[in-house]
């Protein structure tokens, strides 16, 4: 089987852009592979959960509004 992949972009706040960047190298992983391994241990739905809170960045309604690049 042939395993395919994609390039994926989405905007983060630079703070949490540091610290995956400082784990990933901690770990001596890249930065898509210390994701990737992120994902795949959180694959299940946040929704799934009663008691969890879900945290909307403060730009995402000026960012909505913005369109793509």
């Amino acid at each position: 089987m042939v395993q395919r992949s994609l390039s994926v972009s989405i905007s983060l706040p630079t703070e949490m852009d540091e610290r995956i960047s400082e784990q990933a190298e901690k770990h001596e992983m890249t930065y898509s592979q210390y994701v990737r391994q992120a994902i795949r241990e959180h694959e299940g739905t946040p929704f799934e959960c009663d008691d969890t809170v879900l945290c909307v960045d403060g730009n995402s309604e000026k960012s909505r509004n913005e369109g793509a690049a």
